[in-house]
Formats: structure tokens, C-alpha cells, sequence
């Protein structure tokens, strides 16, 4: 293999291992990800099911401030009920103290059905805070231990990044771009080998190992001899030779 194609599969392989460090660093390992995904759903739940409380028992206030201003407004209406100087005067009063108790009725409904509710997410809360307490123990160890192994994990990040840029230095910046792109969209497989097929009476053919398009025989000899850096026509991965080819 030439020193060309040799150290874009180096910079290739560090550029997987610093990605996967990277996402160490801001996820969680593998040993606990099992762990960590029962404890971020059992903490969405209750951060909903608190949610859900804390909009029952604003719902409940609401309602019994609506009750307060009803009930303002049927002391002020009955109050005018002496004052009423016809027949015509007295049935619109009387038409608004009926409204105004059928409002009151209902929020009354309304405040009771928001206390219900509050008291039955609160039997939840309870429920669910006491089976939330041993997982949230056995995380916070969990994550100490993940906690005090970081710095280590940091510090493969932090040399792996310095060897990636050290293998960039020579690189043309038309290839290196080529290669960043393709890192991102095919999720680090940025290599492809080249291979050979026999065909039984007919010429062998050259083609992609990763998305299986033709390729000339000349480009395995130029990658192979000369070190030449090519992408497959196909995928646009760059493409290299066996040792033995």
C-alpha cells in the first residue's frame, strides 16, 4: 500500500475512533445505556405525570376564582332586585342571576373535577416517586463511576483529534473535504476495496466492494502502483487495493 493511500486509511480509522469518543463523551456507555434508557423514560413519565399536577391544581385555582367573581356577580344582582322599576326590568334581572348561577354550577363542576384529578395524580406521584427512587439510586452510582472514568475518555478524544490533524498535513484540501463529506453521510465508512471477479471464460472484472459498480482494471493498477487517490464513481468512497493484490 502507498504512503498516500496508507495514511487516508489511518486518517479514516482515526476519524472513527475520535467520532466514537466524541460520542462516549456525550452520551453514556454501553454498560449502562440499558440503565440509562429505563431511567430517562421512568423520569419523562414523572416529570409528565408533575405536569399534569401542577396544571390540575391551576385549573382548580382558575375555577374557584371564577366562582368568586360569579358569586360578586349574584350578590351585586340580587342586591339591584329591590330597585327594579317594571315588569320588563325585573325579568332581565332575573335572567341574569340565572345565568350567572348556571356559570357558577358550573365552575363549581370544574373545581371539583380539577381537585379529583389532583388528588388521583397525586396517589400516582406517590407511586411512582417511591419505585423512581431505587432507579434514580442505582443511576446516580452508575453515573459516578461513568463520571470519575470521562477524564480518560477525554483524553483518547484529545489525542486522537491531535492525530487526525496531524494526518490531514499533506493531504490536498479538494481530498480531505471529499472525505469529511463522505464520513458524514455514510456514518464513517469511507473506504471501499477494490475486487476482483473471475468470470469462467471471460475477462475478470474489477468492481466497488461497498456498492458493487464496475471499475476499470487501470484504476486497481493505478491505486496499487502509483498510489493514486481515487473514489468510486458509485458511492464516492475512496477506494484501495489488497496488500497481496
Amino acid at each position: 500500500m502507498t504512503d498516500k493511500i496508507s495514511k487516508l486509511v489511518q486518517l479514516s480509522l482515526s476519524m472513527q475512533s475520535l467520532a466514537a469518543a466524541s460520542a462516549l463523551l456525550a452520551g453514556v456507555p454501553d454498560s449502562m445505556r440499558a440503565l440509562h434508557e429505563e431511567f430517562t423514560a421512568a423520569k419523562a413519565e414523572l416529570d409528565a405525570l408533575e405536569a399534569s399536577a401542577t396544571q390540575a391544581a391551576l385549573d382548580r385555582r382558575q375555577a374557584e376564582a371564577a366562582i368568586a367573581d360569579a358569586q360578586e356577580k349574584l350578590k351585586h344582582f340580587q342586591q339591584q332586585v329591590s330597585k327594579v322599576r317594571n315588569q320588563r326590568e325585573y325579568g332581565a334581572l332575573l335572567t341574569e342571576i340565572d345565568t350567572v348561577k348556571q356559570q357558577a354550577k358550573t365552575l363549581e363542576d370544574a373545581a371539583l373535577a380539577a381537585l379529583a384529578r389532583s388528588e388521583e395524580i397525586a396517589q400516582e406521584l406517590a407511586d411512582r416517586r417511591a419505585v423512581f427512587a431505587d432507579l434514580d439510586a442505582r443511576y446516580q452510582i452508575e453515573l459516578v463511576n461513568w463520571e470519575a472514568e470521562k477524564p480518560a475518555v477525554a483524553l483518547r478524544a484529545a489525542a486522537l483529534k491531535a492525530e487526525v490533524e496531524a494526518l490531514e498535513v499533506g493531504l490536498p484540501r479538494p481530498i480531505l473535504g471529499h472525505l469529511r463529506r463522505i464520513f458524514e453521510r455514510y456514518k464513517g465508512d469511507t473506504l471501499a476495496m477494490v475486487r476482483r471477479v473471475e468470470r469462467p471464460g471471460a475477462q475478470a472484472i474489477w468492481h466497488c466492494s461497498s456498492c458493487n459498480y464496475q471499475i476499470r482494471p487501470q484504476v486497481s493498477v493505478e491505486i496499487r502502483t502509483r498510489g493514486t487517490i481515487v473514489q468510486c464513481e458509485g458511492c464516492k468512497r475512496f477506494l484501495r487495493v489488497e496488500e497481496n493484490a
